[in-house]
């Protein structure tokens, strides 16, 4: 609904092809399907953007799950493409999600540095990737905010990732952290993001060995007691969050809470996004 809303209050319309036909493979290799390469030259004949979202687990030619796999296919697919490519989130980053919770934050609480940005795991059956964690901890950090991730021992960020948001907090004066107890990194936290994902073993292990993994941290939930070791916090989250697993009812519907403009603020923001990289000049005037 977002994604079509920001198209058609800006005066455009969305086409969403069937992913099942779209057959398609990053390998340009005999009886693979087809290549991306193909695909990309051949939609820059019909639309004036392209938006790519390969926000779940993706399968290699040989159907084992690859990490990073729908970041690479969104690159590749840019590489090839004529027209503006926008990532709508893949398993590694959510960059356009991370504009519209920065946006929230900054409406709340002015200048953001050297505020201090908490994101922490939290338990959930649901399988996710690190999609939104990776890019508000990255995106926080290039506000001059500290910034801490919190998570059990073995679900540690992408490596490549995790130098980013520590080269941007020591550019900007401020702290990085790794904590694995989630009740001391919210303390003095200004901005609490609680959210689940699947740690770098999903690519080795079963999915239901990983749910078994997480269940042993069902503990970690943003409550109202973790709250009170904030400094008065805002509590936000990407949606959909999970009700009583990742955070606490009485948290979500609080007064800290930002979600619901968080999510008005994706609106805006794509709108903001597309009016820069599709129309002319002349035009901005008129939107």
């Amino acid at each position: 609904m977002n994604r079509h809303g920001t198209m058609e209050q800006l005066g455009g319309f969305v086409q969403v092809p069937d992913p099942g036909g779209l057959r398609l493979s990053i390998e340009e290799k005999p009886g693979v399907g087809e290549a991306l390469k193909d695909t990309a030259k051949v939609t820059d004949r019909y639309v004036d953007c392209v938006g790519i979202r390969l926000s779940g687990p993706i399968a290699d030619k040989n159907g084992v799950l690859r990490p990073g796999l729908g970041d690479a296919v969104t690159r590749k697919y840019a590489k090839f493409s004529k027209k503006p490519v926008i990532n709508l989130a893949c398993d590694m980053q959510h960059p356009t999600q991370a504009m519209a919770d920065i946006m929230v934050v900054k409406e709340n609480m002015g200048d953001l540095k050297g505020k201090r940005f908490v994101a922490h795991w939290a338990y959930s059956p649901i399988v996710r990737h690190y999609t939104s964690i990776q890019a508000d901890a990255l995106i926080a950090a290039t506000y001059g905010m500290n910034v801490t991730v919190a998570y059990p021992e073995g679900y540690d960020l992408d490596s490549e990732t995790e130098s980013l948001i520590r080269a941007e907090c020591e550019k900007n004066g401020q702290k990085f952290e790794i904590s694995h107890d989630f009740k001391s990194a919210a303390e003095g936290a200004d901005v609490v993001f609680p959210r689940t994902w699947v740690s770098p073993n999903f690519y080795i292990h079963t999915r239901e060995e990983e749910l078994r993994i997480a269940a042993q941290y069902k503990d970690w939930r943003l409550t109202e007691d973790l709250m009170k070791r904030t400094n008065n916090a805002c509590f936000i989250h990407v949606m959909p969050f999970d009700r009583g697993n990742e955070v606490d009812n009485s948290v979500a519907d609080g007064p800290n809470s930002l979600v619901y403009d968080q999510a008005e603020n994706l609106l805006h923001v794509r709108k903001a996004f597309l009016v820069s990289i599709m129309a002319d000049v002349s035009d901005l005037e008129k939107i």
